[in-house]
Formats: C-alpha cells, sequence, structure tokens
C-alpha cells in the first residue's frame, strides 16, 4: 500500500473517532439537562427548608432569651418566675408562627444562698415544605437560656453639705428613684448622709453603734413603713448644710457593709457603696488627744505655746477623757489661702443622741446641728477648758493643736505622701501639705483629701467583701476633684488604678436631668453585674 492509501485510511479512522465523540458529548449534555431538575430541586429544597428553620430558630432564641431575663429581673421576689417567664416567651412567640405548632416551655427555678437562677427552654414543631418528599412533615426547633440574679447589698453616701441646697430636691428624687429600682425582701441597702459630720439614716437605730460586729447594717426592710421611718423617708427628710467629711461617710458605710456581712455571713452577695458630691472633702473626724497619736500641744499657762486643756493627752479606754469631734476647713476651697482656716471641733452626729428627740429622721432634717453645738463635744468635759478649740470663726481656733492628727477617728492615714498634689486644691494653691499648721484650712483640706482617699484603699483592699465603689460627681460652684474621686471608685481611668481590686464607676452630671441619669446608669451597672 503506497503513502498515500495509508494518508487516506487515517483520516477515515480519525474522522469516524470524531463523529463519535461529538455523538457521545451531545448524548451527556442531553443527559445532564433531563437530570438537571432532579438534581436542583433537593438543593433548592433545602435551601428553602433551611431558611424557614432559621428564621424559626432565632424567634425561639430571642423569645426564650428575653423570658429569661424579664423573669431573672423579678428571681427572689413574690412574683411567680416561672409564670413570668411563661407569659413572655408565648407573647414574643405567637402561636403559629411560620406554620410552627406545639410550644413546649421548659422552666426551672433554683436558689443557692443569696443566688437565684432561671432556666428557661423551650421546642417548636416547625414545618418542612419540599423535605416531605423524603417522607419528613416537620421537625423540632429548641432554644435554652439561663439567667443569674444575685442579691444586691447597697449603701447609698449623699452629700447634703451646704453647697448642695439649690439641688438637694433633684438628690431627693434620684436617690428615691434608685432605691426603687432594688427589691424588697431581696436586696438589702443602707443610707448614709453627710455634711460636717455624717450619720446613718437607715437603718434608723440610736443610739448609733460603729463596731463592726455590732446589730446594724442595711437590710431587706428599706421600702417599707417602720418605726422611725423607712429608707424613703429617711432621703424625703434630707436638708443641706455643713462641710464635707467624705472620709467619715465613707467609713461609715463600709462599717454598714461590714455589719450586714457578719450578720449573714453570705459571700455571694454583690457589695456596693453609691457615693454622690458636688464638692471636695473639707472636714474630717478625729481623736484630738488619742494618747497613741496626741495632736495636742503641752498643757500649761503660755497659751501661744502650750495648751490649756484639761486631759492632754486622754486616757486609752476612758471615753470621757476623749476629745472626739470633725475639724472643718472654712472658706475652703473658694477662697484665698490667708482666708480659709481650720474649725472645730464640732458634735459627731454618730454620737449625738442627749434626748428622744434626736432619732435618725431628726439628723436627716438638721443636718448643721452639731455645728450649732459649739463646744458641747460628746463627752463635754475635755473640751470644757481648752481656749483655742472653741468651733469658732476665725484665724486663733485650734491653736492648741500641736499638728493634724495623723489619723482620723476611723484609721485613715491623714498624710498620704505626695499623692495629693495631683489634686484640684493643690493645683489652685501650689502649696505643700504641712501637717504642723492646723489653723490652715487649705492644710485641714489637704488631710481630709488624704483620709478620703485612704478610706476608700481601705475598703477597696478588702478581699472578704470585695466591695465596689461608684461615684457620682455634681459639678458645683466650686468644682469636683476627679482626680480623687475617679481614685475613690478605682475607676479604668484612675491615676493609681489596681486592677486586682474591684473597678468602679466614675460618672459625672451637670444639671437635675443629668443627676438622674447618672443615678440611672449606677443602678444599670449594679443590676447588670448582679444578674
Amino acid at each position: 500500500m503506497d503513502s498515500s492509501s495509508v494518508r487516506q485510511t487515517v483520516n477515515r479512522r480519525e474522522s469516524g473517532n470524531e463523529d463519535r465523540n461529538r455523538g457521545r458529548r451531545g448524548n451527556v449534555l442531553l443527559l445532564f439537562t433531563l437530570m438537571l431538575p432532579a438534581l436542583l430541586l433537593p438543593i433548592v429544597g433545602l435551601a428553602i427548608d433551611g431558611t424557614m428553620l432559621y428564621i424559626v430558630q432565632a424567634k425561639l432564641s430571642a423569645a426564650v432569651d428575653g423570658a429569661a431575663l424579664g423573669a431573672g429581673r423579678l428571681l427572689g421576689t413574690a412574683a411567680d418566675p416561672e409564670e413570668i417567664a411563661g407569659e413572655f416567651l408565648g407573647a414574643n412567640f405567637p402561636d403559629g408562627y411560620w406554620g410552627s405548632r406545639n410550644l413546649v416551655p421548659i422552666i426551672n427555678v433554683s436558689r443557692t444562698l443569696s443566688s437565684y437562677r432561671i432556666s428557661v427552654g423551650a421546642t417548636v414543631e416547625a414545618p418542612l415544605m419540599f423535605a416531605r418528599i423524603l417522607g419528613r412533615q416537620q421537625t423540632a426547633v429548641a432554644s435554652s437560656a439561663v439567667a443569674t440574679r444575685r442579691e444586691s447589698r447597697i449603701v447609698l453616701a449623699l452629700d447634703r453639705s451646704g453647697s448642695m441646697t439649690g439641688q438637694i430636691a433633684s438628690l431627693r428624687a434620684s436617690a428615691k428613684d434608685f432605691t426603687n429600682r432594688f427589691v424588697a425582701d431581696v436586696d438589702q441597702m443602707g443610707l448614709v448622709a453627710y455634711s460636717t459630720s455624717a450619720v446613718v439614716g437607715y437603718p434608723p437605730t440610736r443610739p448609733y453603734d460603729p463596731s463592726a460586729t455590732s446589730l446594724g447594717g442595711p437590710n431587706v426592710n428599706f421600702q417599707y413603713s417602720q418605726s422611725g421611718g423607712s429608707m424613703l423617708d429617711m432621703i424625703d427628710a434630707m436638708a443641706a448644710n455643713g462641710g464635707t467629711n467624705m472620709s467619715e461617710a465613707l467609713s461609715l458605710a463600709y462599717t454598714e457593709i461590714r455589719k450586714a456581712d457578719n450578720r449573714d455571713h453570705d459571700p455571694i452577695k454583690l457589695n456596693a457603696i453609691v457615693l454622690f458630691t458636688d464638692g471636695i472633702p473639707t472636714a474630717m473626724t478625729a481623736t484630738l488627744n488619742d494618747p497613741a497619736h496626741n495632736s495636742l500641744k503641752p498643757k500649761g499657762n503660755n497659751a501661744s505655746t502650750q495648751s490649756k486643756c484639761t486631759y492632754n493627752p486622754g486616757t486609752a479606754g476612758t471615753p470621757s477623757t476623749l476629745m472626739t469631734g470633725a475639724l472643718v476647713s472654712s472658706g475652703y476651697p473658694s477662697n484665698s489661702l490667708s482666708n480659709v482656716y481650720g474649725i472645730g471641733p464640732y458634735r459627731l452626729g454618730i454620737t449625738y443622741n442627749t434626748s428622744p428627740a434626736n432619732t435618725a429622721l431628726y439628723w436627716m432634717q438638721h443636718p448643721y446641728a452639731s455645728q450649732t453645738d459649739n463646744n458641747k463635744l460628746t463627752p463635754a468635759t475635755p473640751i470644757s477648758s481648752c481656749t483655742y478649740l472653741q468651733a469658732a470663726a476665725g484665724s486663733t481656733d485650734l491653736k492648741d493643736l500641736a499638728k493634724i492628727p495623723t489619723l482620723d477617728y476611723y484609721g485613715n492615714s491623714t498624710d498620704d505622701g505626695i499623692v495629693y498634689k495631683g489634686s484640684l486644691p493643690y493645683n489652685k494653691y501650689k502649696t505643700t501639705y504641712d501637717p504642723n499648721s492646723p489653723t490652715s484650712g487649705y492644710h485641714l483640706g489637704i488631710a481630709s483629701w488624704n483620709a478620703t482617699d485612704n478610706a476608700a484603699k481601705r475598703i477597696l483592699s478588702d478581699p472578704s467583701l470585695n466591695i465596689r465603689i461608684y461615684v457620682i460627681a455634681y459639678r458645683g460652684s466650686d468644682g469636683v476633684d476627679s482626680y480623687l474621686l475617679k481614685r475613690v471608685a478605682n475607676a479604668f481611668d484612675a491615676v493609681g488604678h489596681v486592677p486586682f481590686w474591684q473597678t468602679g464607676l466614675y460618672v459625672e452630671a451637670s444639671d437635675a436631668e443629668g443627676l438622674q441619669r447618672a443615678f440611672e446608669t449606677v443602678a444599670a451597672d449594679i443590676l447588670r453585674l448582679a444578674e
């Protein structure tokens, strides 16, 4: 066979192969076209069924979450949380939603010490559309959520100093609204009102016992009428006057929480102090002739260098020999350095109880009562013969003191190194603290600042209670010391923030509406932590 014949034979074979391949490709395309509906319909059907199930699942999850949170806020109250959770669930997942049916709730409520827990679950039958081809008419969709509620123990420490006169009505309204956000019979609340001296307004027991192991402390009856008035009555009665003894307010609030903790022995409760102020510390409480830290000049006849006070120093364990009262910075911080001076001591609201009329309610109504009782400490004897401890206005008062007491009445240091140099007063006056100048209102004010800073440290560093401090600052005429108050709250942006202490909030307000929002912000944060 010649070469041309071979080429013709090869060409015929290749041409035949191409024809056969072309035919096969046509058959595959035809087969795929015929099978396309059978392939796509199940995929589309599954996508549609999956979308429907997703929508039902999302709605059910939202309803279950809402039921848990809604009922969770009422855990521990007289309300029936299971019934309320069921109502929430039914209201948020309507019958027949996307063809679903047979909603079955599963609700359980439990309690461990002061912690409540509600678990809300639910199942529903959701219809299937295209899966019916495979014999499935419906499928179950389920969701669950859990809410917890810890009991809260809260002490309000409210500034009712003289600068609050114009805003006291707004403070009363906001503080009452805050109190009503918590649940009697579940949460425990207490009240400290402070000016020149602080007083525990609720519980209303008099005379007040400052021992942390004594009876008292925040309790669950704060909204109920009782002898001496409820907490709401006490807030309503608050009047404004006097100085700002912030360290005493914090110390009393701390003592009140310790009392309740000693009573309940419950480590699960959420402990919080809510401190409100419109200014800076201008007062402190101290024992002037504490035998361990005597601040009086030596007794003698030379008035310029020596004191004429009867007991110098006092006797440890003998209250009748101790001179305990509040020292106040007059004219501070608005006046010039030469026109601010220290005066005192003034009788304390926690100890003054000379007649039945001086109840806790009386002290809510009369914040300045102790300052009108000049030279009438309890007891009065130690102070009666002191020439320069007469709580009389003027730069010569407190001349019987050799120095500002190194500790306040509650054990808080009045000297904290150079920390105070970030304060508003120091940045105004630019004067180094001198504890040997007790007649100066500036130096007494810095001592009060230090005592407040150290009172907060003492509270925050107590690992047994884990107290969180919230600070609401109302920007008054002289402003607030945000540097100090953020440290008191141990806020995230505080200078010297300690990460292993409880971190609180610092919230500012400048008018009545802002004050209401500030209290709402604090209440929301406490309730969030309790949930």
